[in-house]
């Protein structure tokens, strides 16, 4: 951005019979810059996809399976996993398809709507993925609660209410440092592409 900021101080300053930068020359480099940060949502979108299923293919399956088994897990950790995975492709979809359409040579109308797009599939995959925690927890939380093979372990002086309270307050703490952690990592990306979208407005 910084280099975008002297190239429109010379194109301000110079007088109007030796300008060599015109408006158009600053419109492409917003393009260039608002591609480059497009690009940068879709390789983080595609790496918290991609991360999470290495790190299950080295966990020990065997283990695995007999926790769900023994909390009668199997079946729904299976179905959100398939919701999950074919929700979160059509997201990294999206952000391929805006990051061809903002790279794509287009109007100044054209790519502020691009821009405007880009920003609300981030802001609903920021929601999706949040609040799908939330019922995905709150949904094994319960089947594990109500499970024989838990209700067996509780010790008698600790009341299931007390155990729903702590497991929603850990929940809780979880989504609100993923809600901080996106804020970070998207936010940063999202505040560029703000700033490109008020100088493309600005340029118009």
């Amino acid at each position: 951005m910084e280099q975008l900021e002297k190239l429109k101080d010379i194109w301000k300053n110079q007088r109007e019979s030796e300008i060599r930068f015109s408006g158009e020359d600053i419109n492409k480099m917003l393009q260039k810059k608002s591609t480059s940060i497009v690009k940068w949502i879709l390789i983080i979108s595609i790496l918290e996809f991609v991360l999470p299923n290495i790190i299950y293919l080295v966990t020990d399956h065997d283990a695995s399976r007999r926790i769900y088994d023994n909390y009668g897990l199997t079946n729904i950790t299976m179905m959100y996993t398939a919701v999950h995975v074919v929700i979160i492709c059509v997201f990294i979809y999206f952000f391929y398809k805006n990051y061809k359409n903002i790279s794509a040579d287009s109007s100044v109308k054209e790519l502020l709507h691009n821009i405007l797009k880009t920003r609300k599939t981030v802001k609903y995959y920021i929601y999706y993925n949040l609040t799908m925690a939330a019922i995905i927890g709150v949904h094994i939380f319960y089947i594990v609660f109500n499970s024989e093979s838990f209700l067996e372990k509780i010790p008698e002086d600790l009341s299931l209410l007390t155990v729903w309270f702590v497991a929603l307050l850990l929940l809780s703490i979880s989504i609100f440092i993923f809600w901080i952690i996106y804020r970070i990592l998207y936010g940063i990306l999202l505040k560029k592409l703000n700033k490109n979208y008020d100088e493309l407005l600005r340029n118009e």
